[in-house]
């Protein structure tokens, strides 16, 4: 049988996963956040690592992009509760992430013990499609917000050029982020606030300009984000019939296109 780590905040849980996978004959470890789950698994690598996604400080997501960089890779399977509200669906960005298997909870023993018994043999999971064709459904707005992103290399720096409900198109001068996976914060002009995007994906790049699409924000970012696309669409109807009006810039909390001038 194989050696698993389960990763969760939740004790009573842990405890219950551990026994289902003990009668069955596996060898469990177990940690109660990701921080703890990471320095277990590099003391003692399992075959399978089982976590949660939402848990406080390191989430399941960063526990999938740690694995991702180690040179043997276990299987992974991410467990959510899906009542957190976030500004995507996290369960389709582990497996975009390459989990190999998601469990909604609540589940029964037995669909555990058979997405162990799947990701061991190395049966094929069930893919969901990013958002990258439903992002084209949503208004791209121009806009000119500095923004900064971290690659877990180096802190590179550009400008928001446009930006959707789902992502935004970034010129640089710098260089493009190296992995692509990475956290971006976008400086806000009115008022003077920071936009945070904890995890976004590179879908396209272009001599000194690449397009994301957000993966993971938190619910005040969510808000942040909510309001300029609301702001931009407000300036845009009143822009209308206006020659200039797709040249108008939408600034963070203002809405005011800059020369929408007949």
């Amino acid at each position: 049988m194989s050696r698993i780590l389960v990763i969760d905040d939740e004790q009573p849980l842990r405890r219950v996963l551990r026994i289902i996978l003990e009668r069955a004959g596996h060898t469990v470890l177990e940690a109660p956040d990701g921080w703890e789950g990471m320095a277990l698994w590099r003391q003692a690598p399992t075959d399978v690592v089982v976590t949660d996604i939402f848990m406080p400080g390191k989430d399941g997501i960063q526990i999938i992009m740690e694995l991702k960089r180690v040179a043997t890779k276990p299987k992974i399977i991410v467990m959510s509760g899906g009542d957190m509200k976030r500004l995507f669906d996290l369960k389709s960005a582990a497996r975009l992430l390459g989990a190999d298997r998601v469990l909604s909870k609540p589940f029964n023993p037995q669909t555990l013990l058979q997405a162990v018994e799947g990701v061991l043999k190395g049966a094929p999971s069930v893919t969901i499609r990013s958002g990258l064709n439903k992002q084209r459904k949503y208004a791209r707005f121009p806009v000119a917000f500095s923004a900064s992103f971290n690659d877990g290399v180096s802190v590179l720096a550009g400008t928001v050029m446009d930006i959707s409900r789902e992502g935004c198109r970034i010129r640089s001068a710098d260089a493009v982020p190296s992995e692509k996976y990475f956290q971006v914060e976008i400086e806000l002009e009115e008022p003077a606030e920071r936009l945070t995007v904890n995890l976004a994906v590179m879908r396209w790049t272009r001599q000194e300009e690449f397009g994301i699409e957000f993966i993971s924000m938190e619910p005040e970012s969510q808000a942040q984000l909510w309001r300029i696309i609301r702001n931009c669409e407000e300036a845009t109807a009143k822009a209308d019939g206006h020659e200039d009006c797709r040249q108008s810039i939408c600034e963070g909390g203002q809405g005011a296109p800059r020369d929408a001038r007949p």
